[in-house]
């Protein structure tokens, strides 16, 4: 009777102990058991069987969330402790920069505490949208502000009061895409106009001395630039941009009293731009 219970005893443990297996827990809520026997990079190798000449079966790492062993131990998997652990990325994967945590937006407004045209130093704010889903090409309407230097005009002995506003909506073209340090090139349409006031004197005869006088000249200006562009994508917010550009001036006149006072012809004109930009 003893020596039975003993056999029955010794069978049920080593039934048990046969049939203790681990358990891989995956992600959708699936379990499958079976007897883990390797945790490497991107898999899990395990066996159904006890047995060392059976089948080993493979589970991809990502789809599993943890794996409970037949000893109670239980192990949490990971993908970022896991990747951190790697020396380097494996062929299959593509190195993570802060970048790709976070998309770069489509839209973009610079301001440009200082820029410079041909007329003069100014000011000016922009808006970019980016018109491909790739970020290869993007429409840039700028305003620019600016306050033209001192003339010598026909009669014209001083200036002061000027001002000019210009709109110079253009095409931007990135021939490497949207990246940390950003390079595009493209042409861009302006249109100036603006004011100037003139403090002339005309000589009398008669008196033989110079009469102080003003006038109000209206100019404007037209013209095409191609700019190179240069971005510093600081944060995927934040960035910074350099351009300057040259082209020609073919519209390039100033006139008063419905007369005009001075036209010039096709003649070179130049941009420098220095801008701080929002990004969303």
């Amino acid at each position: 009777m003893i020596k039975n219970a003993t056999l029955t005893l010794l069978l049920s443990l080593g039934i048990l102990a046969a049939s203790a297996q681990d358990v891989i827990v995956k992600k959708d809520g699936k379990t499958v058991e079976g007897k883990v026997t390797e945790v490497g990079i991107d898999r899990i190798t395990y066996k159904i069987s006890n047995s060392e000449s059976s089948a080993n079966f493979v589970i991809l790492k990502s789809e599993v969330s943890r794996i409970e062993f037949d000893n109670g131990q239980t192990v949490f998997i990971s993908d970022k402790l896991d990747r951190g652990r790697r020396r380097g990325p494996s062929p299959q994967e593509k190195p993570v920069s802060p970048q790709d945590s976070e998309p770069l937006g489509g839209n973009m407004i610079n301001i440009s505490p200082f820029k410079a045209l041909d007329s003069g130093p100014g000011f000016g704010v922009s808006y970019e949208v980016l018109l491909d889903k790739k970020g290869y090409f993007g429409l840039l309407l700028p305003l620019t502000i600016t306050i033209p230097g001192t003339y010598s005009y026909m009669d014209v002995s001083d200036t002061n009061g000027s001002f000019m506003f210009y709109v110079s909506p253009g095409l931007k073209i990135y021939p490497f895409g949207q990246r940390k340090v950003t390079y595009a090139v493209g042409p861009s349409l302006f249109f100036g106009r603006g004011e100037r006031w003139d403090n002339s004197g005309t000589y009398d005869p008669t008196t033989g001395t110079y009469i102080n006088g003003g006038r109000s000249n209206t100019m404007t200006r037209m013209g095409l630039i191609v700019n190179n562009y240069v971005n510093f994508q600081v944060t995927p917010k934040f960035q910074i941009g350099l351009n300057g550009g040259l082209g020609s001036r073919f519209v390039d006149r100033e006139a008063y009293s419905s007369r005009i006072s001075y036209t010039r012809g096709l003649q070179i004109t130049g941009e420098f731009n220095f801008s701080l930009g929002f990004r969303f």
